[in-house]
């Protein structure tokens, strides 16, 4: 694959990420907490592998952060509308997942 099609899918990957970490925090349903940290393992792992096959220039990260983000918040709202989540928590994980592009 191609650079740009590897971004997309890592944006993908990146928000699933993010949104499942969200929820297992937030979620009132204590039996959905493996299934949520076996999801949060796998996304992570693949998110790990596709970002160490380029070098992200901070233009990528730019773009990377802004469309993760936007994907995070319509997955949440539209898939979670129950979970409460905060846009600075959201940042705050993304934040964390774009220094592992590094």
């Amino acid at each position: 694959m191609g650079k740009n099609s590897d971004r997309e899918s890592l944006i993908r990957l990146m928000a699933n990420t993010i949104v499942h970490k969200i929820v297992a925090e937030h979620t009132n349903r204590p039996e959905s907490k493996n299934f949520l940290e076996s999801e949060i393992i796998e996304y992570g792992g693949q998110t790990r592998r596709m970002a160490l096959e380029h070098h992200w220039t901070d233009s990528d990260k730019s773009y990377i952060k802004e469309k993760t983000l936007k994907k995070t918040k319509e997955k949440i709202s539209l898939k979670y509308p129950d979970v409460p989540f905060s846009e600075k928590e959201a940042k705050y994980l993304l934040d964390k997942e774009v220094r592992d592009l590094e």
